[in-house]
């Protein structure tokens, strides 16, 4: 579904740095920036490319520089950006990780995005666009959503952009995905319903552990938006939801009982304490077009990506995860 994404490549004349390119959108990231010939630095502690080799060619990753090395590490952060024209930040940890070692989450989603934009100031970089999250609304005044380490993690990531704009002109652009879908989603605990996508189409049982009102951002979409996010120059720090499309975990498992009739995937569990159906006005306002997937599609085109590459021998049952 990248086709659906096109990036402009002549709004680049130089390297674009996605932090925590290893991920599910830091992958979709970078395979549609290297498909519009933009060049790409890779940062991530992870060596092995798993999720970016489901979206990309031994070809395209070849034109990847890659940077193993930690978020964490202010001098890594600072040699990834150079000559870099602009940064994506996608480098976190998320809700359950936090949980279990809040010192390494606040180390990662806190030092690692101060190191961001440390390097973003002494590099000059045009602009950063930076991952926060549906569950910073957890700390909304008077919100009825769960506050989470992880949420808190990222509303600080959102003050320090504000801060660095203030007193050092560094622009951004701060974006909280609402539940991303999309082949490579598979790790947190919003991951679960792009899990029981990925069962159906390997014929392997499944029991999503949350029920109700669900959003569906394409990985695709949202990857699209951080990119033209970075694609121009711009001013201050504003920070936007994006939502995508609103739909439930009921019905994206009624359409895999009619996509996979043989299928097994069960619901179990109270729906999930963050919103679901916020509009997406603001953002593509200020962004401009960076294209969309309805859920049903969404749906059916993830089944179809996930059952070919069944098909190639590139994923089996005991990838789910």
């Amino acid at each position: 579904m990248l086709e659906r994404f096109p990036v402009n490549g002549d709004a680049w004349s130089g390297q674009v740095l996605v932090t925590g390119s290893g991920g599910c959108i830091g992958a979709w990231t970078m395979a549609l920036l290297v498909r519009a010939g933009v060049g790409v630095t890779a940062l991530d502690l992870d060596p092995k490319p798993r999720r970016p080799a489901l979206l990309m060619s031994d070809e395209e990753l070849a034109r990847i520089d890659w940077v193993v090395g930690d978020i964490t590490d202010p001098e890594t952060v600072l040699q990834a950006a150079k000559g870099c024209q602009a940064i994506i930040h996608l480098a976190a940890l998320q809700v359950p990780f936090c949980m279990a070692d809040p010192i390494g989450g606040a180390r990662v989603n806190v030092v690692g995005t101060v190191n961001v934009f440390e390097a973003a100031r002494h590099e000059g970089i045009r602009r950063v666009g930076h991952a926060s999250s549906i569950a910073a609304h957890g700390f909304f005044p008077d919100s009825p959503y769960l506050k989470t380490l992880y949420g808190a993690y990222k509303t600080c990531g959102e003050q320090i952009a504000a801060v660095y704009w203030q007193d050092w002109n560094v622009p951004s652009v701060g974006l909280r995905p609402s539940v991303v879908q999309g082949v490579g989603r598979d790790q947190g605990v919003t991951s679960k319903t792009t899990v029981a996508i990925q069962a159906a189409a390997l014929g392997a049982p499944y029991t999503v552990p949350f029920s109700g009102p669900v959003s569906f951002l394409h990985a695709g979409e949202v990857a699209s938006a951080f990119i033209q996010s970075v694609a121009s120059d711009g001013d201050g720090a504003p920070v936007f939801d994006i939502n995508g499309g609103a739909t439930t975990v009921e019905a994206i498992v009624g359409q895999l009982r009619t996509l996979a009739p043989d299928s097994n995937i069960a619901i179990e569990g109270d729906p999930l304490p963050f919103p679901a159906d916020l509009p997406d006005a603001a953002v593509r306002a200020h962004l401009g077009d960076y294209g969309s997937i309805a859920p049903a599609e969404g749906v059916e085109g993830t089944f179809h990506a996930f059952r070919s590459l069944a098909e190639e021998g590139r994923m089996t049952a005991s990838d789910i995860r």
